[in-house]
C-alpha cells in the first residue's frame, strides 16, 4: 500500500504528515489535534472539515462532531448496538446512532483493501 502523506499547518509552520500514522483526530472549539499511533499529538491550525476533506477516501471515517478515526487502528466494534469502537490503544470512541450502516461500510471497504495489499 502506498504512503499518503498531508502537509498540515501548524504552529511551527507546515509540516508533512504520514497518513497511516495517525490514528485520529480530535477536535473542540480550541482546537484539532491529531494523535499518532506513538501517542504523540499535535495541534492543527485546520477545522476538522479541512482535516476531513484532506484524509478524503483515505480509510478515515468521522464518527460523530468530535472524531475523525483511521478505521484500520479500530480493534473492537460492538456489533450488538455499534454505539461504540475500540481503537488499538485502548481508545474508546462513540458513534452517531444515524452513522452506524455507514461505519460497517466503511471497515469493510477497509479491510478489503487491507487484504488486496
Amino acid at each position: 500500500m502506498s504512503t499518503y502523506n498531508i502537509y498540515v499547518p501548524t504552529e511551527k509552520g507546515k509540516m508533512k504528515i504520514d497518513c497511516s500514522q495517525i490514528l485520529y483526530i480530535e477536535s473542540s472549539l480550541q482546537f484539532t489535534r491529531i494523535t499518532f499511533v506513538n501517542n504523540e499529538n499535535l495541534e492543527l491550525l485546520l477545522t476538522m472539515s479541512e482535516t476531513e476533506h484532506l484524509l478524503f477516501n483515505q480509510g478515515f471515517f468521522r464518527f460523530n462532531n468530535k472524531y475523525l478515526v483511521n478505521l484500520k487502528y479500530v480493534e473492537v466494534v460492538f456489533p450488538s448496538d455499534a454505539s461504540k469502537v475500540v481503537l488499538e490503544n485502548g481508545k474508546e470512541i462513540f458513534v452517531n446512532h444515524n452513522k452506524k450502516e455507514e461505519l460497517f461500510e466503511s471497515l469493510r471497504q477497509v479491510y478489503d483493501l487491507q487484504e488486496l495489499a
